[in-house]
């Protein structure tokens, strides 16, 4: 009984992997979950070190940036657009602006408006933030042929 639903779970995942898109989409979500990881990682620790939360905003971004395009450049969207590194770097800084942006919005959200706990937006910034960027990098900075 099991042997055929198990079959078709299989053929159905083997064609999810067949487009390159889902793959391209799973690497993003293990890579994005490191960056974001270590961006938030960065975050909280600036914080716990009585940091302004949007100084430790930037200092995160920064962190964040670095390891996000050399990932995603190198390893997530690897079949994408093969622009020179100048403008692609320069649409990469564009679109982690807006994710800056984003994730200043949830600070000042949560810790200014709210009066919640300097920590309070970094779910929001794990979550709903990277699913923007994704868009962004694979439609447009990495936007395959």
């Amino acid at each position: 009984m099991l042997r055929p639903l198990m079959a078709g779970h299989a053929r159905r995942a083997q064609a999810l992997l067949a487009h390159p898109a889902s793959r391209q989409l799973i690497r993003y979500i293990i890579a994005g979950l490191l960056v974001t990881w270590f961006a938030a990682t960065i975050y909280s620790v600036l914080v716990s070190r009585h940091i302004s939360p949007y100084l430790a905003n930037v200092g995160s971004t920064a962190g964040g940036l670095l390891a996000g395009y050399t990932i995603h450049s190198r390893w997530s969207f690897k079949d994408g657009r093969k622009d020179s590194e100048t403008f692609q770097l320069g649409r990469f800084l564009a679109a982690s602006g807006v994710a800056f942006g984003i994730n200043t919005f949830w600070i000042w959200l949560t810790v200014k408006q709210f009066g919640l706990s300097s920590y309070a937006p970094v779910p929001l910034m794990m979550a709903a933030t990277p699913i923007l960027s994704f868009l962004l990098n694979r439609y447009w900075v990495f936007k395959a042929h």
